[in-house]
């Protein structure tokens, strides 16, 4: 995007700051401390970061796509190398989860438990999934009424169904790997795409101009906080009840940052670079923690035995380890463009030449 806009980046490095705490807490913190009261209502916090991340993801396609839809209902250049940046965002899905670092062995463990936690969809897979059925929907030129209903009774239509959907024997007769996408992951289609055609809609409203759009967005997240209590009173559809709850709040915070964005200016420019890079924050951080087919995370090395004052140091250092490899990484992007792309070339053939190599 050549006009950035500081509050979306402030969004994103909420959503990836919340998930470094997040995953350090359910990765390192002692289990034996895990039964109290700030635990408790932190897990419900914690309910909010994926949807805020996968609502940033959404408005962040609006305003990059809207001002240049041409570009992107034909094909072009840009087209292109979108659909490549989304498969990038499928395909570290499932690296991050690969059981064996060996194409030979983890043929050998389809069917496995193994397999299964390979298959379940976790965010980035969602993300990259959800944005390509936006983009595919976008590319039929449909009218402005049509796109944005279509898009709207989707939004609202898939937690309505997400509890029927997981039960349903056509789904279970799906092959696993189409299967994962609607049930038995943590983050699958049904319903957590629609946080993000959520944020794609009020980023949609929000590229018509921001004169009335603070407005016009409060009355949204109004509505949905609303309509919540009133569903919870008349005990229907729990699920469109946390989703609704969910995308107000967020709405709310998203509204927020924007009004403030005077100040977010104001900042240093390293703490910027945060929400300009959460991909690469958000994948560095999870092997960290949790480890990859390349190595042991500290969940292994460590196990969940600190304390409340270790995890919170930890928390603190990799914080400021993720923000100076943001920093260091989006300089070297825009200073050293072809650099940058010899060391994502490199890593990446890298990898694949090994995986496929390796017997075992």
């Amino acid at each position: 995007m050549k006009n950035r806009h500081v509050f979306l980046d402030m969004l994103r490095a909420l959503a990836v700051a919340e998930m470094i705490h997040g995953h350090s807490l359910d990765g390192l913190l002692d289990v034996a401390l895990r039964d109290t009261p700030f635990f408790l209502s932190w897990t419900h916090v914690r309910g909010y970061t994926a949807p805020m991340f996968l609502f940033a993801a959404g408005f962040a396609f609006a305003i990059a796509t809207l001002p240049r839809i041409d570009a992107y209902t034909r094909f072009s250049k840009e087209l292109v190398r979108r659909i490549q940046k989304l498969f990038v965002i499928i395909s570290l899905g499932y690296l991050l989860y690969l059981p064996y670092f060996s194409l030979r062995k983890t043929i050998l463990s389809i069917g496995s438990p193994e397999w299964h936690s390979f298959l379940s969809v976790d965010i980035l897979r969602c993300i990259g999934v959800s944005l390509l059925i936006l983009q595919i929907w976008l590319f039929f030129k449909p009218r402005k009424l049509l796109m944005l209903s279509v898009i709207g009774i989707i939004t609202i239509l898939l937690p309505v169904l997400s509890p029927y959907v997981g039960q349903h024997s056509f789904v279970h007769g799906l092959p696993d790997v189409l299967k994962f996408y609607f049930t038995g992951s943590r983050f699958p289609l049904f319903h957590y795409s629609s946080y993000l055609f959520l944020g794609f809609l009020i980023g949609y409203l929000f590229n018509g101009g921001r004169r009335y759009w603070s407005g016009v967005t409060l009355g949204a997240a109004v509505f949905f906080i609303v309509m919540t209590q009133v569903l919870r009173i008349w005990g229907l559809m729990p699920s469109l009840q946390g989703f609704m709850i969910k995308g107000g709040v967020i709405i709310l915070i998203t509204v927020a940052l924007e009004r403030l964005e005077p100040l977010w200016e104001r900042l240093p420019s390293v703490l910027k670079y945060f929400g300009k890079e959460p991909l690469l924050v958000y994948v560095v951080h999870v092997v960290i923690i949790y480890g990859s087919v390349l190595s042991k995370g500290l969940k292994v090395y460590w196990g969940a035995v600190l304390s409340y004052g270790q995890v919170y140091l930890f928390v603190i250092w990799l914080m400021g380890a993720m923000l100076l490899l943001a920093y260091v990484w989006h300089k070297l992007k825009l200073e050293h463009p072809r650099t940058a792309h010899r060391v994502k070339r490199t890593i990446s053939w890298s990898f694949v030449i090994l995986f496929l190599l390796r017997p075992y």
